[in-house]
């Protein structure tokens, strides 16, 4: 009898729990009003694996919103620790929807984990694209590899050679990325990407869209938007995607007209549109702050006017007087995704110590001035205002040796001395 008032006990207190986790279970947010049928949202994935039979994690998370009517891009990064509610499933973060899905049934794994973004983030998902470790490598080779604007130094482990043994502790080396201009193959591309020891997730969303803006800039240079047709069938190899090459065609239009002024980035903050927390099992996590996300994804659907786009991007040449090679670019690159249409002056102006900014617009009310202080730093004093009607640029930029790149949270490299 008393054993089995004990397993009457424990039955009581499992269906209890299972009840209560029922009623625990999250409703799903409103879905966020797209203004119209002529926007096109395509998950972009990154898998954690180098074997294609295995689905491993989604680790990179990244959404491109295409907008058909107003022929703009915008980007949004997801941290892959997002804690969010999984259908049929439990919470847990949200990079294990994929691979949920594809226990629960082979090609499951997309439709689960556009279902939990909906379902969490109220936001239509039409299309995906998924690459692992080996595709994406593949693809940075394939062009040449790219350019991109390192502002924040990086470091961590790193393997000696693409071709050695993981597991053995002494192919491994520190590797540190400075600040500067950095061509990639796919080895050091992956890295870049992947890398989080010295910055966090949510940096890395952010180094992963600069990859994408970089992959898409090359792929123009060298001329390969055009020719979809004839290269889609090597595309389809190392990429599983829903996309057709219709669908590719359909969006070129909007590809060739794209431009700085035409791409934007929206990414989630840490304490603003998530806060930290930790599940029963002490894993670090990121808690949905819903209010804030529908914010930001509304501001994301908002298709700008053709005004907004005169208006908003202003003209902006830069003299790099730092005295160090490719800072400019560097500040350019970073102005970019501020919607500043950049050029770098071809003058070797003699080195300055801080940064000066003219501004020849002769506006306050509704100028791009503030923006310009913030990502560069520069004071009320060091602007130099000179209304010109007939201006070329809007602002002309001399960085000064104190410019510091970096304006994310993201840590120093540790020195040898350390």
């Amino acid at each position: 009898m008393r054993l089995l008032f004990v397993l009457f006990c424990l039955f009581g207190l499992i269906t209890a729990t299972v009840a209560q986790d029922d009623d625990d279970t999250p409703s799903p947010v409103p879905l966020v009003d797209e203004y119209g049928d002529d926007i096109i949202n395509i998950l972009l994935l990154g898998s954690d694996t180098f074997n294609p039979q295995n689905s491993g994690r989604t680790d990179v998370l990244l959404i491109v919103s295409v907008n058909r009517t107003a022929n703009t891009v915008a980007l949004l990064s997801l941290p892959r620790d997002l804690y969010v509610y999984i259908p049929g499933w439990h919470t847990y973060r949200i990079n294990s929807a994929y691979g949920y899905g594809e226990q629960i049934q082979a090609g499951r794994g997309p439709d689960l984990l556009i279902e939990t973004i909906r379902y969490n983030l109220g936001l239509e998902i039409d299309h995906y694209a998924r690459v692992d470790f080996v595709g994406f490598k593949q693809l940075v080779d394939a062009v040449g590899g790219v350019e991109i604007s390192v502002d924040c130094a990086i470091q961590d482990w790193r393997l000696l050679a693409p071709d050695l043994a993981p597991s053995a502790e002494e192919n491994w080396t520190m590797f540190t990325l400075p600040v500067g201009v950095h061509h990639m193959n796919g080895d050091l591309a992956l890295w870049y990407v992947r890398s989080r020891r010295t910055s966090s997730d949510f940096d890395r969303g952010r180094r992963q869209q600069d990859m994408l803006r970089a992959l898409w800039w090359r792929v123009s240079d060298l001329g390969l938007a055009q020719q979809v047709p004839e290269i889609w069938g090597q595309l389809a190899e190392i990429t599983d995607t829903d996309l057709t090459v219709e669908d590719m065609i359909g969006m070129l239009p909007i590809a060739l007209q794209l431009d700085n002024t035409r791409l934007s980035a929206f990414r989630l903050e840490q304490n603003r549109h998530t806060r930290s927390s930790y599940t029963e099992k002490g894993e670090s996590v990121q808690v949905p702050i819903h209010d804030e996300i529908a914010a930001l994804l509304q501001d994301m659907m908002i298709p700008p006017t053709a005004n907004q786009l005169i208006s908003e991007f202003a003209d902006v040449e830069i003299i790099n007087a730092t005295g160090i090679q490719d800072m400019g670019r560097v500040a350019a690159d970073r102005l970019a995704w501020e919607g500043f249409n950049t050029s770098l002056a071809t003058e070797i102006p003699p080195p300055q110590r801080y940064t000066t900014i003219y501004d020849y617009t002769g506006q306050r009310k509704g100028s791009r001035l503030d923006a310009l202080q913030s990502v560069l730093r520069v004071s009320d004093e060091g602007v130099i205002r000179d209304p010109q009607a007939d201006r070329a640029v809007d602002y002309r930029i001399v960085l000064g040796s104190s410019y510091y790149a970096c304006t994310y949270n993201v840590m120093p490299p540790e020195s040898d001395a350390d």
